[in-house]
Formats: C-alpha cells, structure tokens, sequence
C-alpha cells in the first residue's frame, strides 16, 4: 500500500496552509485522550506527533478515524498504517478536485 500512495504523492500538489494548521490545532488541543501533541511541516508534509494519555492500538485507530475525518476533502483520501512496537504511524493523503493535497504522517505514542 504504501507504494500506492508513494506513487498518488508523485500525481498530485502538496501543499500546507496556516488554516488546515489552525483546524489540526483546534481538533486535537480539546480532546481529552490526548496528552500532547505537536504538529511540525517539513517540504509541504506535516508531522503530527501526538502522545495518548492511554496508548493502545485500538485507541490510536480510533483517534486517527475521527482526525481523518475531520481532515479529508471530498475527491480522494487514503492511509497507510504501521505498527511500530509502543507506536502506531499513519500515513494520510487527501486530495481536493483540482489535485491540491495535503499529506501528514501522524504519529501516536
């Protein structure tokens, strides 16, 4: 999978935009589950770090679905999920009609 959006990452636009900060920001400083989190760019990505108050794959997944959600555009969205010991990493594209996308990799510990 991950060379599936390895290769939609070569077709599209990336781009970041202090407004998908500021809505990443505000759906992650209010939730409860959450210990604390940082949100860093790099090259067009984001880096969401974000460390549970609980951490269980079940609780990541969880949190991640409703982030996503949250976050994707209507014309095309896709992840990848790795477990990585006592961390879970997603990697999450979503794309607008015109073929703008943001990308995140989003890291929970």
């Amino acid at each position: 999978m991950f060379r599936v959006i390895n290769d939609y990452l070569s077709k599209v636009q990336l781009f970041v935009s202090q407004d998908i900060y500021d809505k990443m920001n505000t759906l992650l400083k209010d939730n409860k589950k959450i210990a604390k989190y940082s949100i860093n760019v790099s090259f067009n990505n984001y880096i969401v770090d974000i460390t549970l108050k609980k951490f269980s794959v079940e609780v990541a997944s969880q949190e991640f679905k409703a982030f996503s959600q949250a976050m994707e555009y209507e014309y095309s969205s896709m992840y990848v999920r790795y477990n990585e010991g006592d961390r879970v990493r997603y990697r999450f594209v979503t794309t607008k009609e015109d073929k703008k996308a943001i990308y995140m990799d989003v890291i929970f510990s």
